[in-house]
């Protein structure tokens, strides 16, 4: 089994995931991070314990709540959490949020 080749220096991790991930894809992930970001500073904090962020498709913020009162409460925020994420993240990232009880 061949050696290992030894590095000078440890590399940093953002430079290892560089040559791991596609430009496209670490662009992906940067935008999510944003989303989460703007999402824990918009959403009040018991809902955020009750509700978890899915996916991020075709500018749609899909969410996953613990119950139906949670999916009825988030029902009736979703228009202050739509404009208050607008103006974190801009018009154009997130035109609508869904949610589903999981």
């Amino acid at each position: 089994m061949p050696k290992r080749e030894h590095l000078e220096r440890p590399m940093p991790l953002s430079q290892v995931l560089e040559g791991l991930i596609r430009p496209a894809d670490w662009q992906a992930l940067k935008e999510r991070q944003r989303v989460r970001a703007a999402w824990e500073q918009v959403v009040p904090e018991a809902l955020r314990q009750q509700a978890r962020l899915v996916d991020l498709r075709r500018r749609v913020l899909w969410v996953e709540v613990t119950t139906s009162s949670w999916l009825q409460e988030l029902q009736f925020l979703k228009p202050l959490i739509l404009k208050e994420l607008e103006k974190i993240l801009g018009p154009d990232l997130i035109r609508d949020l869904r949610a589903k009880v999981g």
